[in-house]
């Protein structure tokens, strides 16, 4: 065989493997769904993912706010779009935990109408409220809450979010009357609760923690198991008295069911990147979010389990999606 005829086979044999290379996912701009309004944990753990896997993935991952029904609207859409890897979805607690065990008919099965792809992390909640309120710490808030039984108002990202289940254990375990305000998100009632116009708010520590660390808000209790780094000097519930109030909240990443195979792989990875890069992690880590990797199956398998446990939360506290 000629030098030519060998150069011609190599290149014959070659062109199958560049055209699947040059065709291969991704090769061209990808939609993240951000099933909540701009401002809360969602969004802001949503758009420092959606930068990094740009960088990682060599495509341009442009954020899509799509809020409603404790992101159920946003999840349902992502559902219902071509499972070609072009088009995912930040799943959560309340999208893929909490709104199934809430709504009849939430217009999606979290678990047979998603390819789970990974986890991004987990993080906690916390109880703030505005520097005016009189209470200055977590018992100050339930004597303020015993002596105008009613006359508190609490906001939360929706009703049915794992921050309204937060404030209905609060109730119950502390045996306090406070009035459950929901808003369309956490950006909303954030700047409700920041204008003054509601007095306290359970909140996720991702968005709120810029508010904490500029005295704007006031901490008063932390939802996790222990003291978190970045708000040492905030107390647990557990701490406080009150052992059953732990709420622990995550957020992955998920597109339709039936992602192809290569598609799923290369998020994958391209998550696990980004979920181990110093910088990432130390900004994560600075608003009370832990990165954790997580390949597709052990995160389909979280998610599963994650359905049970929030099934029997809302049981124990009769959260409705009303």
């Amino acid at each position: 065989m000629t030098k030519l005829a060998r150069r011609t086979l190599l290149a014959t044999l070659a062109a199958p493997a560049l055209a699947r290379a040059q065709g291969g996912w991704p090769n061209r701009t990808i939609r993240l769904v951000v099933p909540f309004p701009p401002g809360g944990s969602t969004d802001v753990v949503g758009r420092l993912a959606a930068e990094r896997l740009g960088a990682v993935l060599g495509q341009t991952v442009v954020v899509e706010n799509r809020g409603g029904a404790s992101g159920g609207v946003g999840s349902q859409a992502v559902a219902r779009m071509a499972p070609d890897g072009y088009s995912l979805v930040v799943s959560g607690v309340g999208s893929h935990g909490i709104v199934p065990a809430v709504v009849a008919n939430p217009g999606y099965d979290a678990l047979r109408d998603f390819t789970h792809v990974g986890m991004l992390g987990l993080f906690n909640s916390v109880l703030v409220v505005h520097p005016s309120f009189p209470a200055r710490d977590f018992a100050g808030f339930v004597a303020e809450a015993r002596r105008r039984p009613g006359a508190i108002n609490y906001a939360t990202s929706g009703n049915g979010s794992s921050n309204h289940i937060l404030g209905e254990l609060i109730k119950h375990e502390a045996g306090v009357e406070i009035v459950h305000v929901p808003y369309r998100g956490a950006g909303p009632a954030l700047q409700a609760v920041l204008g003054n116009e509601v007095p306290a708010m359970c909140d996720s520590l991702p968005s709120a923690a810029p508010h904490i660390a500029a005295g704007s808000l006031r901490a008063l209790a932390v939802s996790a198991r222990q003291r978190v780094a970045s708000l040492p000097e905030v107390p647990t519930f557990a701490e406080l008295g009150l052992p059953r109030i732990v709420v622990e909240n995550w957020f992955g990443i998920a597109g339709p069911a039936g992602m192809p195979a290569d598609a799923t792989a290369r998020l994958s990875r391209a998550l696990a990147e980004i979920l181990t890069q110093p910088e990432l992690v130390a900004r994560f880590r600075a608003i009370g979010f832990e990165p954790l990797v997580q390949d597709p199956a052990t995160h389909t398998a979280f998610v599963a389990d994650n359905l049970t446990f929030w099934a029997e939360a809302v049981r124990r506290t009769g959260v409705t999606a009303n």
